[in-house]
């Protein structure tokens, strides 16, 4: 099914010029079977996210969760329904998320990390290493390597930094306006009912980001449709992420073995390709 994880709306997104029913309603039109709404530091009224999704039954389905800007990046984090003040450290969210029993998915990591410009290709690496030592890297479970308001440049960066940690990857539209909607998706082997099917699913890494202009938002192929190896790639993916515990990347360094999805992470994968 093709998720839409990373959507805001006005006026509960300060920045944001799209109402939640034109958001959802759009959202059907182009063929997406879920939309997560994602507010900046804000949860949503439950009552009022239970009216919007009686609207829409039938048509698309319909979830809230949370955009949170910490000192180290954005992070969507889903199961979590309230702002409590310090969730602007990122050891200090984790805690929160781990008590919902929810997870975390590193928002367009390009942003403070990718270098504007660089003279030689060492200076690139060295820009991909120091992302990799950001510390909220040891409590999410995936990565938006496509964001649908990056430009090509943005989006590489993105994706080499999640491959090359072994992070399932995302793509997300990051919606403020109806244009924004539409231009990537993610694709989950899952059906989808509910928050906690969406958790589970979030933590399986049985995803794959789609950048559904087939080439405007990411250059490279492999996102512009589903692959036909996706077992081989979701296993090579889980095989990084083991090399990297056992070499002690740092991500693994100090990661909190209480925070039951960061477990669920390693223990799903090693389930599914160990």
């Amino acid at each position: 099914m093709l998720v839409g994880l990373h959507t805001h709306t006005h006026p509960n997104s300060w920045d944001s010029f799209l109402k939640p029913d034109e958001a959802v309603e759009r959202a059907a039109e182009l063929g997406f079977d879920a939309i997560v709404l994602t507010e900046h530091d804000w949860a949503w009224d439950r009552d009022q996210l239970i009216e919007l999704q009686k609207r829409h039954a039938g048509r698309v389905r319909v979830f809230a969760g949370m955009e949170l800007n910490t000192e180290d990046g954005h992070v969507t984090c889903f199961g979590l329904h309230e702002y409590v003040f310090g969730m602007h450290r990122a050891d200090e969210l984790a805690g929160h998320v781990a008590r919902v029993d929810g997870a975390m998915i590193a928002n367009h990591p390009y942003r403070r990390q990718m270098p504007w410009r660089w003279d030689k290709e060492e200076d690139y690496a060295q820009a991909l290493e120091r992302a990799e030592a950001n510390l909220m890297y040891r409590f999410v479970v995936g990565m938006e390597v496509i964001n649908g308001r990056g430009t090509m440049k943005e989006n590489g960066f993105s994706s080499v930094l999640g491959r090359s940690m072994g992070f399932p990857g995302t793509a997300a539209d990051d919606c403020h306006e109806l244009k924004d909607i539409g231009r990537v998706g993610t694709w989950f082997e899952a059906d989808i009912t509910t928050e906690r099917e969406l958790i589970e699913a979030l933590r399986s890494g049985r995803y794959w980001p789609l950048d559904l202009s087939k080439g405007e938002k990411i250059a490279d192929p492999q996102y512009h449709d589903l692959p036909s190896d996706l077992e081989q790639r979701w296993a090579e993916l889980a095989e990084t992420r083991r090399r990297r515990a056992l070499e002690g990347a740092p991500e693994f360094r100090g990661r909190p073995a209480e925070h039951p999805h960061v477990r669920e992470l390693a223990e799903g994968q090693h389930a599914h390709h160990g």
